[in-house]
């Protein structure tokens, strides 16, 4: 009997195992893949900012949006991202402010800072895009979080076009444990879906 139980565990591992191991090789193929077309518009996903400096990953995901933007792929450019406890600045307020800097047209670019999550800032970012009737858009991130961007815009009813930055400063080594961890959360979506994951973590 301790023998059947402890078999049906190991293989329950095995198996596990071997999903897990699945989602991350497809986390990182789909990853690795810039489909960028012409589309009415980019969203650019947040990442830190410190005192309304985009940190250098957030530098990286707007210098690429700016790239797209002067290939005449899109006509314009929603940034998103909140902004933590004690913090002046929204991180879409400072992509908003940087992508100004860089010469693109204030009335080409949507900051939208509502969200705390991915799940709950793709939410608000289709309410921008439906407003504005579009329903399809390239969607610019880091590499490793570009597959699980694409499915909940997707469930969203936004045809997602990935385009990561190629200047990310998270690579190499560094970037199995974002793998590892998008993976976490797409294996755990299958489950519950994103919306209840982001309800877990926030409560609302």
């Amino acid at each position: 009997m301790i023998r059947s139980i402890i078999k049906l565990v190991v293989a329950g591992i095995l198996v596990l195992g071997i999903v897990f191991s699945a989602i991350v090789f497809q986390i990182y193929q789909y990853g690795h893949q810039d489909l960028s077309e012409p589309a009415p518009a980019e969203v650019v996903l947040g990442a830190a900012e410190f005192g309304g400096v985009p940190s250098n990953v957030l530098r990286a995901r707007l210098d690429h949006a700016v790239l797209l933007f002067d290939q005449h792929l899109v006509p314009l450019i929603v940034t998103t991202g909140g902004s933590e406890r004690g913090d002046m600045y929204t991180e879409a307020e400072v992509s908003r402010t940087y992508l100004l800097s860089r010469g693109i047209p204030g009335s080409d670019i949507v900051a939208d800072a509502s969200g705390n999550d991915t799940y709950q800032t793709l939410v608000s970012v289709n309410s921008v895009l439906l407003a504005r009737g579009i329903r399809k858009a390239i969607f610019v991130s880091d590499a490793f979080h570009e597959f699980r961007v694409s499915q909940i815009a997707s469930s969203l009813g936004i045809f997602a076009i990935p385009s990561p930055t190629h200047t990310s400063p998270i690579k190499g080594f560094t970037a199995v444990s974002y793998y590892l961890r998008e993976a976490v959360a797409v294996l755990g979506a299958k489950v519950v879906g994103y919306k209840f994951l982001s309800i877990i973590r926030h409560g609302s």
